[in-house]
């Protein structure tokens, strides 16, 4: 039903203009709004823009709309992917010509470390999301854009520790065994994270070039978790990886 839905139908219902665009979409896999908003606000302010933020409201109030000279950003941060599929949905249906996802992971590949930064070359999904947006994907890989992907590789600080592999989109953290984290590592992923199969799937869907890029946090397949001493340790070193995350999607979804 809301699938053939239009994007003025959308506008309308929202409250936005008729001819109101998106230039693009950056989504960040998170929990603490407060601190990942204020990074990235202070990012812009690092690359000498003027913006102008406000949020829509109700239900679309997790949009923040940067708008930088004749541009319109959307930058949301969500934890999992249900709400983010419905925004990544509009994004796409107005027009976003990028749509890029960032956050944290969990590590699975045993040569990387906690704060080390991860390209995702594709995402294994299989879930309510994936499965409507690609219901002609067999595999349940789902897969970035090769050209943004490499754009935003280019753009990465040479003294970054950076992989590229495939990550695994498991959205619910908190029933992750022991056996997963090994089986996943064995299979050949890099990482497991919550939200990236989506971005990919419903982009892949709309034909939006789409790409993500994570850092390491819990470092799962060398026995570190949330809150013990190793992790509390890496913690400047992970805040670090964060800044420089911000500072290269930031880049790569201004520029043409």
């Amino acid at each position: 039903m809301y699938k053939s839905r239009s994007a003025d139908y959308y506008r309308t219902y929202i409250g936005f203009p008729e001819s109101y665009i998106v230039s693009g979409f950056l989504s960040c896999g998170t929990w603490d709004e407060e601190t990942y908003l204020k990074t990235f606000l202070l990012m812009l302010d690092k690359l000498n823009l003027k913006y102008d933020i406000s949020r829509p409201k109700g239900f679309w109030n997790k949009i923040i709309e940067i708008k930088i000279n004749n541009k319109i950003i959307w930058f949301t941060m969500l934890y999992g992917g249900a709400t983010l599929s419905e925004y990544t949905h509009i994004a796409c249906l107005f027009g976003s010509q990028k749509n890029i996802h960032i956050g944290s992971c969990g590590g699975l590949f045993p040569e990387m470390n906690s704060s080390d930064l991860l390209i995702p070359t594709w995402s294994y999904g299989d879930d309510s999301v994936t499965r409507t947006y690609s219901r002609n994907v067999q595999d349940n890989r789902h897969y970035p854009d090769k050209t943004l992907t490499e754009k935003i590789k280019s753009k990465i600080d040479p003294k970054c520790k950076v992989w590229q592999g495939p990550i695994i989109t498991c959205q619910a953290m908190l029933g992750e065994t022991e056996e997963d984290i090994q089986n996943w590592s064995k299979e050949g992923y890099f990482g497991v994270e919550m939200e990236t199969a989506t971005v990919f799937s419903v982009s892949n869907h709309y034909n939006v070039p789409s790409a993500s890029l994570m850092y390491v946090s819990d470092n799962l397949i060398k026995g570190q978790t949330v809150g013990d001493e190793s992790y509390e340790k890496d913690r400047v070193f992970r805040e670090e990886s964060k800044i420089e995350m911000f500072r290269v999607t930031t880049e790569a979804i201004l520029n043409d």
